[in-house]
């Protein structure tokens, strides 16, 4: 890579260190500059902050070139709640954009090229959605619910209980979306009976993937939705997908 790109891609890092000190002293200035508890109405970035916000062009030392952008959020609150949130989301998602820009420094090719969120609000809880692609035209999901009026994380329970949903009630359901999901997906294999003991292993590794309490959130049309993990026959073992446990 040439000294100019170098250049180029050390201005551009330098920029979003300067994004990153400017976010980070927003975040410490006093509760009372945007209101504690939200409503549906007001713009999220009263309650929430990006830290990283980063957008451009890239082309690598062998003639892949493309756009990324990558914005990563963080909840705007003050609790041991909210900072174990941004914690995680700055380790993952923070970690994942660092690596493309060391990448970038050595002209090497991205595996990822976009980060991007969606927030959800459900009274005074908000719901961050947060999407990565990655090489394969798959993608990294996670969610994260955040109650401005307790301070605290939203949980599963949380959310089955303010819908008046049991708990098995709503395992049955996430797995009955997640066959639907998975034979939509591998149904082609089991046109091919010496192929069906890979289908029914398959679904049993995923079903199983159940039992460890997947992500939930509530979106925009106030219905729950969940990240789950499917057997990926190429690539990694599995990738993430959302299921609507309840339909639409």
């Amino acid at each position: 890579m040439g000294k100019d790109q170098m250049e180029r891609n050390q201005m551009k890092r330098n920029q979003m260190k300067r994004i990153i000190s400017a976010a980070l002293t927003l975040f410490m200035l006093p509760s009372l500059l945007f209101p504690v508890s939200a409503s549906a109405d007001q713009a999220h970035t009263a309650a929430v902050y990006e830290l990283y916000s980063v957008d451009g062009f890239y082309e690598d030392s062998v003639g892949n070139a493309a756009e990324y952008s990558y914005h990563v959020p963080q909840f705007y609150a003050s609790s041991p709640a909210a900072d174990e949130i941004n914690a995680e989301i700055a380790e993952r998602f923070g970690g994942r954009v660092e690596a493309q820009f060391e990448s970038m420094e050595g002209g090497y090719s991205l595996w990822s090229w976009h980060t991007e969120w969606q927030a959800f609000w459900n009274g005074p809880q908000l719901f961050l959605l947060i999407t990565a692609d990655e090489n394969g035209g798959f993608h990294d999901y996670a969610a994260y619910g955040y109650d401005f009026d307790s301070g605290s994380m939203v949980t599963k329970e949380m959310i089955l209980e303010q819908k008046g949903i049991r708990e098995e009630e709503y395992q049955e359901n996430l797995r009955e979306a997640v066959q639907l999901k998975f034979e939509d997906m591998y149904g082609n294999l089991l046109t091919d009976m010496q192929k069906k003991d890979l289908y029914d292993e398959m679904l049993d590794q995923t079903l199983v993937w159940l039992d460890s309490d997947p992500p939930m959130f509530i979106d925009q049309f106030g219905e729950i939705e969940t990240i789950v993990k499917i057997v990926s026959v190429a690539g990694a073992g599995w990738y993430y997908h959302l299921v609507s446990p309840f339909g639409k």
